[in-house]
């Protein structure tokens, strides 16, 4: 028969303290060192009807006038861009950054169809309005039937 030896049963309870110990550590909140923002990069807008147009304002703060590019169909607007990242190379330590940057692309269907030759857009204080004439109802037309 064997007979073993019982020398470490003493430190089985020191490394019971000790995992313990770890535990509570690991398991204690700790503050985040940065907060992000958790939603991505989609710039906010309103849409909004009159009599005569339909009117997109979207918010795009920090997005240069060269960076945004404009598409709209008849049935659609399509906002894409990109905001750059503010600041060069110098070290920063952020301690919150919410505010999102790189490109972003919006495509939103329009409540009216309307005539997308007909389109402006202004840019001013970080928003882009786009006023978009809505399409005149065409009622029903007479087509002349030909002897063929």
């Amino acid at each position: 028969m064997f007979d073993f030896e019982r020398r470490w049963l003493p430190n089985l309870d020191e490394l019971q303290r000790e995992m313990d110990r770890y535990l509570q550590h690991v398991t204690q909140k700790k503050p985040h060192s940065v907060v992000f923002s958790h939603r991505s990069w989609q710039p906010a807008l309103d849409i909004y009807e009159t009599e005569d147009t339909v009117v997109a304002t979207v918010d795009l703060s920090g997005v240069a006038e060269s960076d945004i590019d404009l598409v709209v169909t008849r049935t659609s607007l399509t906002v894409r861009g990109e905001r750059r990242a503010s600041g060069g190379g110098d070290q920063r330590r952020y301690s919150v950054l919410e505010i999102p940057f790189g490109p972003f692309e919006r495509t939103v269907q329009l409540p009216a169809p309307v005539n997308p030759d007909a389109t402006t857009a202004t840019y001013r204080s970080g928003f882009l309005e786009i006023t978009m004439p809505k399409l005149t109802a065409v009622g029903p037309q007479h087509v002349a039937v030909q002897v063929g």
